[in-house]
């Protein structure tokens, strides 16, 4: 898991690629483009978002807010997409498993990067999760986040590794719905995971939409406890050690 505590830049053209920490997604301030539509858009890759040119190799923040169902289906139902099974990112929620999934594929298909959340009831049956997925360019690593808390980073699961600093490639996206080949099947173009619509296993916030922070990867920061909290546990822990030594 990245953890950061600073912004820290590095400078990309005229713009700036940063990984920054922030406390809620307000702090980021106004999305570099905001999607209300579900439905099928042109392909990320070549884009000029926000400034930020080649946008698909540099750092990137995505959110969405998310009233999950519980139920049967199977399959990958779509949140969002980009690209194909050769080079591509896909979010999707898998009903019967209770599973959120970014799955990243690179390196023409052969390397394959997964990082899966297990939902809990709550969120489930809860109301609406607010569902961010970070790319850290330097790293060639997506973060999950759910409602705030990371459920950490893609981990190749291919014996290619990923080495191809690249979120997307020419197959058109997709928001709520399968855009074309499923971006990352398990490593091999032939053999795509099950997909589908998202449907009404799950309802996206249509008037938050998709937010897309360009040359950005976001990092929610991680509680501290203050020095006189940290020393209240250190006596309780001398006396419950005290209290066992009896």
């Amino acid at each position: 898991m990245k953890i950061s505590f600073l912004i820290s830049g590095i400078c990309v053209g005229a713009v700036s690629a940063a990984t920054v920490n922030i406390n809620t997604l307000a702090d980021l301030g106004e999305p570099s483009e905001t999607v209300n539509t579900i439905g099928q858009s042109a392909t990320y890759q070549n884009r000029t978002v926000g400034g930020v040119a080649a946008v698909t190799t540099k750092d990137a923040t995505f959110a969405v807010s998310i009233d999950f169902n519980a139920g049967d289906s199977a399959n990958n139902g779509v949140i969002w997409e980009s690209g194909g099974a050769t080079i591509g990112t896909s979010v999707s929620y898998n009903q019967a498993a209770a599973t959120l999934s970014v799955h990243h594929s690179t390196n023409s298909g052969n390397a394959l990067g997964v990082v899966t959340h297990q939902l809990t009831d709550a969120q489930v049956s809860g109301g609406e999760v607010e569902v961010v997925w970070a790319y850290d360019a330097s790293e060639i690593d997506f973060e999950l986040f759910v409602d705030g808390a990371s459920s950490g980073t893609t981990v190749d699961t291919t014996e290619v590794a990923r080495t191809q600093n690249n979120w997307s490639g020419a197959n058109a996206a997709g928001f709520g719905i399968f855009g074309g080949n499923f971006a990352a099947g398990n490593g091999d173009n032939t053999n795509l995971a099950a997909i589908a619509n998202l449907g009404d296993t799950a309802t996206i916030n249509l008037d938050t939409g998709l937010r897309f922070w360009a040359g950005t990867d976001a990092q929610f920061a991680v509680a501290v406890p203050e020095p006189s909290s940290i020393a209240l546990l250190g006596l309780a822990s001398l006396f419950a050690m005290r209290r066992q030594r009896r």
